[in-house]
């Protein structure tokens, strides 16, 4: 079964051949001997590139719908869970209680035991130099929403709790604090909420806003090439091409 990030490609790959063909059909014309009555092969080549372009908008449209779609439902599953990062790995850890004593000794939720934790394992493969974040979900989600409320007592310490965004938020979520600074970016409940430098607040969805948002205010990304597709006349592929990945189960 095809995954959106596959049709996605699909229809990039189409895109490009169809606006190739066309921009060879451009050059012939161009190249056609003077005097020869070319008005009818013009008039029938602006009728299938509107075409084209026609077919192509709808479908970056259907795709950039189920593309959010999905997110939102993803996101929806995620929210139960929360990250833990910076608690270092030793080998044969028991990772629940790692958990448990941190948010006890450093937000002072007592109530919390290993045993309230339904999910807890670390994220994603090891990796030598790299301290992957904690994955864990609490059976009381009252509990879990004391933790988040408390995380700002971490500041200070080498903890950090974040939440368990979807890999196109957490592209967003990054790129906005890279063009708007760490203190003025922010998330609740799987959004992603920023402070602008007019003082005004926004929430936003996709990556293209946050760099149209950064162009606005004169934040530009320090690369070459945009986050964002540049291809026209639509450019909703690039989210659509973003992969969302689903990861709650230990590698």
């Amino acid at each position: 079964m095809s995954t959106v990030a596959d049709i996605a490609e699909t229809q990039r790959m189409a895109l490009l051949s169809i606006s190739q063909r066309m921009a060879n059909f451009e050059e012939d014309l161009k190249k056609s001997s003077p005097g020869a009555d070319l008005s009818g092969l013009q008039k029938d080549f602006s009728i299938f590139k509107e075409h084209v372009w026609s077919i192509f908008s709808a479908l970056q449209l259907q795709i950039t719908e189920l593309t959010r779609s999905v997110d939102i439902i993803e996101m929806r599953h995620r929210k139960k869970f929360l990250l833990l990062g910076g608690v270092p790995e030793t080998p044969g850890e028991k990772v629940p209680e790692a958990v448990a004593t941190i948010v006890q000794t450093k937000l002072g939720l007592t109530d919390l035991r290993p045993s309230s934790l339904t999910v807890c394992h670390r994220l994603g493969a090891a990796s030598e130099g790299h301290v992957r974040p904690i994955l864990f979900r609490c059976a009381d989600s009252t509990l879990r929403g004391l933790i988040w409320k408390s995380k700002t007592k971490l500041k200070g310490s080498p903890y950090v709790v974040s939440e368990f965004l979807t890999r196109q938020r957490q592209t967003t979520f990054s790129t906005a604090r890279k063009l708007f600074g760490v203190t003025n970016v922010w998330t609740m409940d799987g959004n992603i909420n920023l402070k602008l430098p007019d003082g005004k607040r926004r929430r936003v969805f996709t990556l293209e806003e946050v760099v149209e948002l950064g162009a606005e205010h004169g934040r530009l990304l320090d690369r070459e090439d945009p986050p964002a597709s540049t291809i026209r006349p639509n450019s909703a592929l690039a989210q659509a091409s973003t992969r969302s990945r689903r990861v709650t189960k230990r590698k």
